[in-house]
């Protein structure tokens, strides 16, 4: 003779079964929170990458432009993901407030990656601080390069213009000779 098959989480609540739909839903949003850490892990290593880009003497303007591209097509995703995520606490809220103990591994679980998530949050945050510095260092020596260049440019083209409009041939020394 064969026992009925009984979850584990049935027993945890004197033998009240959860609702299937509120436990696949839970398990969604832990789902939803590991993506999303994986791809806050991503836009740290690019952030991090963009740090060593900015750090060097010739800054590959165009690598960089191309990760901070990257980043921003993974930070929509990730404001995607917060919206799915919030989506579906709000249909378990109610379910996981009045039946906490049927959902404890779960909640542990969202509270580690949510830690997770913050944390890396303000590793970028501290990260991206400090790029953005070096960033406008960067940009400032180019401002005063291309300044210096015009000023070069300048001066050259007024040696020049003064050159051409100050010889006469009257005053030429071979003009002068043949005389």
């Amino acid at each position: 003779r064969k026992l009925p098959v009984r979850s584990n989480r049935q027993d945890r609540c004197e033998g009240m079964p959860m609702n299937s739909n509120n436990s696949v839903y839970v398990r969604m949003m832990v789902d939803v929170l590991k993506r999303k850490e994986k791809i806050l892990q991503q836009i740290l290593e690019q952030t991090k990458e963009q740090e060593v880009i900015l750090k060097q003497e010739d800054v590959d303007y165009d690598r960089f432009q191309e990760l901070l591209d990257e980043k921003g097509r993974r930070i929509d995703e990730l404001n995607q993901i917060d919206e799915g995520f919030d989506a579906l606490f709000k249909k378990v809220e109610k379910e996981i407030t009045a039946h906490k103990e049927n959902y404890l591994t779960e909640i542990a679980t969202m509270q580690k990656l949510i830690s997770a998530v913050s944390d890396l949050g303000l590793r970028i945050q501290a990260l991206e601080a400090q790029n953005s510095e070096r960033f406008k260092i960067y940009l400032a020596s180019k401002r005063k390069q291309i300044h210096d260049y015009h000023v070069n440019s300048q001066t050259a083209s007024r040696y020049y213009q003064n050159m051409a409009n100050s010889h006469r041939p009257e005053q030429s020394y071979y003009f002068n000779e043949k005389q």
